[in-house]
C-alpha cells in the first residue's frame, strides 16, 4: 500500500471548502493551476495532485512570464518547467510584456499584470479539452489582507466579503489555510520553491498590510487573519441575501425611474451594478454608482458619464444605461449648422470664424449659456477634434505644462466626469480644456486678424457649472 501523502489533509480540507461553495472535482473537470513556482501556488499544486489522483482529472499549470524582473522571472519560469516535468504535471509558459501594455494603455503594472495573466489564463483553459477550472493559490493572510484594503477604500458589503472561493472558472482550493502553515509545511519536506523580490517591496499597499499592518494586529488579537475571514463571511451572507432581493426586481421596474426611486440605497445600487454589468465588462467605481443614485432622485433630468463609452441618462420617467461611441476617437468639429455632437459625452460643440474678435461681442451674449472661448485662428495647428483624456495627455498655461489629469483634479472635476471628459485638440495637441484651461500664445481676444469661436454644451459641459469657477484658471485665453 502506497503511503499517504503529506499533503492528504490539507487537500480533504480543500475538498470540503470547495463543496460549501458548490463545487465538486471529478473526472470531467479538469483544473488548470496559475503556477507563479512561489510557495503558495506550489503548495497549492501538490494539494491539487492529491485530488488528482483521487477523482482522476486531469490537471496542468500555466506559468505567466510578465517581463517585468529580469533574470529573476526568467529563472522562475525555468524553475515551473522543470519541477512540472518532475512532478509529470504539464507545464506552460506564457510570456507577456507588462511594461509596454502600460505605456500604451495608461494601467499600473500590478492592473495589466492581473489583466494579461488572467487572459492567458483563459486562453490555456479553452485550448485543453476536459478543463473546466482555473486555481489560484490565494490563501487566508490573502483574504484578510483583501478585506483590509477594500475596507479602507471604503467599500460595502460585497468588497468587505473579501475573496469568494469559487466564482465562474475561478476557484482558490487552499482560500483557507495560513500562510505560515503553507511555509512551514514546505519547508519541513524540503519542497523548493521561488521568492518574487516585489513582495518585499513597502512602497506596495498589499506588501505593507502582509509584512506590517498584520502582524501588528496581532497584538490585538491572537489570529487576525481568522477572525478577518471569519468577518468577511458573515459580509458575504448579508451580500448575497441583498443581491438576492436585488435581483428580483423586475425587468419593467429597472428602467422606470419612479420604480427605481422607491427603492432602498442598497437594492437600488445592485441593480444598477447588474444593469452596467450587462454592457460593459469594466467595474464601475462607488463614485458613479452614488451619482446615478443621486441622479434618480433628482427632480431634473440628467446623464452620468460611466466607464468604457457608457452613460446612465434619466429622462422624463426612464433611467438606464446607454451605450456610446469609443470616447478616445476624435471627432472632427466642423462648421456644420446646429454644432458638432460629441457621443461619448453627451455634448455639442460649436465652431465659429470671425474677421475680427470685436464682431464677437453679441455672439458672446447670445451663446452665454455654452462654456466658450476665443482664440486667433492662426495659432490653431490643422484639423480640431474633440477627444476623451488619454494617458500622458498635457496642456500648456500660465507659463508651464500640466497634465491634463491633474487640471481635472485640482479644479475638482468629479471622478466620474473625467475619463469622458471633452478636450479640444489640433495638431499640436490640446488647446481647450472647456470651463478650465486654455493652451497659451492662443488669445484671441486682442487678435488683429481672424478668430475663432469655440463652445461646448448640452453634456458634461452644463455639469461643469456646478464645480467650474471655484478656482479660475490664470491664462492668456482665459475662458469667457
Amino acid at each position: 500500500m502506497a503511503p499517504r501523502s503529506p499533503f492528504f489533509a490539507f487537500a480533504s480540507g480543500a475538498e470540503r471548502l470547495l463543496a460549501r461553495a458548490g463545487v465538486r472535482l471529478d473526472a470531467d473537470s479538469g483544473v488548470l493551476v496559475a503556477w507563479s513556482g512561489g510557495a503558495d501556488s506550489t503548495f497549492l499544486l501538490r494539494v491539487l495532485l492529491v485530488l488528482s489522483e483521487k477523482h482522476g482529472f486531469p490537471l496542468a499549470a500555466l506559468h505567466v512570464e510578465h517581463g517585468i524582473r529580469g533574470e529573476e522571472s526568467r529563472r522562475d519560469a525555468a524553475f515551473c518547467l522543470e519541477t512540472g516535468k518532475k512532478l509529470g504535471v504539464p507545464t506552460r509558459v506564457v510570456s507577456v510584456d507588462v511594461p509596454a501594455v502600460c505605456k500604451t494603455t495608461g494601467e499600473s503594472v500590478e492592473t495589466a499584470a492581473r489583466r494579461l495573466r488572467y487572459d492567458a489564463l483563459r486562453n490555456e483553459l479553452s485550448s485543453r479539452p476536459g478543463f473546466r477550472y482555473i486555481a489560484t493559490a490565494h490563501n487566508r493572510d490573502d483574504a484578510a489582507e483583501t478585506v483590509l484594503f477594500r475596507l479602507l477604500r471604503g467599500c460595502g458589503t460585497d468588497g468587505a466579503g473579501g475573496i469568494p472561493v469559487a466564482r465562474g472558472d475561478l476557484i482558490r482550493p487552499i482560500l483557507d489555510v495560513p500562510a505560515k502553515t503553507i511555509r512551514e509545511t514546505l519547508s519541513s519536506l524540503g519542497i523548493d520553491f521561488v521568492c518574487d523580490s516585489t513582495n518585499a517591496d513597502p512602497f506596495c499597499a498589499r506588501n505593507y498590510l502582509r509584512n506590517e499592518v498584520l502582524p501588528r494586529l496581532g497584538t490585538i488579537t491572537p489570529d487576525p487573519g481568522k477572525m478577518l475571514s471569519e468577518a468577511a463571511r458573515r459580509f458575504r451572507e448579508d451580500d448575497d441575501y441583498l443581491s438576492s432581493l436585488a435581483a428580483a426586481v423586475p425587468l419593467s421596474d429597472r428602467t422606470d425611474r419612479a420604480a427605481l426611486a422607491a427603492l432602498p440605497d442598497p437594492i437600488l445600487k445592485r441593480v444598477l451594478f447588474s444593469e452596467f454589468a450587462a454592457l460593459s465588462p469594466v467595474m464601475p467605481e462607488a463614485v458613479h454608482i452614488d451619482a446615478a443614485v443621486a441622479q434618480i432622485r433628482k427632480e431634473r433630468d440628467g446623464r452620468i458619464a460611466f466607464p468604457a463609452g457608457t452613460f446612465f441618462s434619466c429622462v422624463g420617467g426612464t433611467a438606464r444605461f446607454e451605450t456610446a461611441a469609443d470616447p478616445s476617437e476624435p471627432v472632427p468639429v466642423t462648421l456644420a449648422p446646429g454644432g458638432t455632437p460629441i457621443p461619448f459625452s453627451g455634448d455639442v460643440a460649436g465652431f465659429y470664424r470671425f474677421g475680427h474678435a470685436s464682431e464677437t461681442i453679441g455672439f458672446s451674449n447670445v451663446y452665454n449659456l455654452s462654456k466658450k472661448v476665443i482664440l486667433s485662428s492662426a495659432t490653431i495647428e490643422g484639423s480640431v477634434t474633440v477627444r476623451a483624456p488619454l494617458p500622458g495627455d498635457r496642456i500648456v498655461y500660465g507659463g508651464a505644462t500640466h497634465e491634463v489629469r491633474t487640471v481635472l483634479s485640482q479644479h475638482k472635476v468629479p471622478r466620474e466626469l473625467r475619463g469622458n471628459y471633452p478636450l479640444f485638440c489640433d495638431g499640436g495637441g490640446v488647446f481647450w480644456i472647456p470651463g478650465l484651461a486654455v493652451r497659451d500664445g492662443c488669445d484671441g481676444r486682442e487678435c488683429a486678424g481672424e478668430v475663432i469661436v469655440f463652445t461646448i454644451s448640452g453634456g458634461i459641459s452644463d455639469r461643469v457649472k456646478e464645480y467650474a469657477g471655484r478656482r479660475r484658471v490664470k491664462s492668456e485665453g482665459d475662458v469667457l
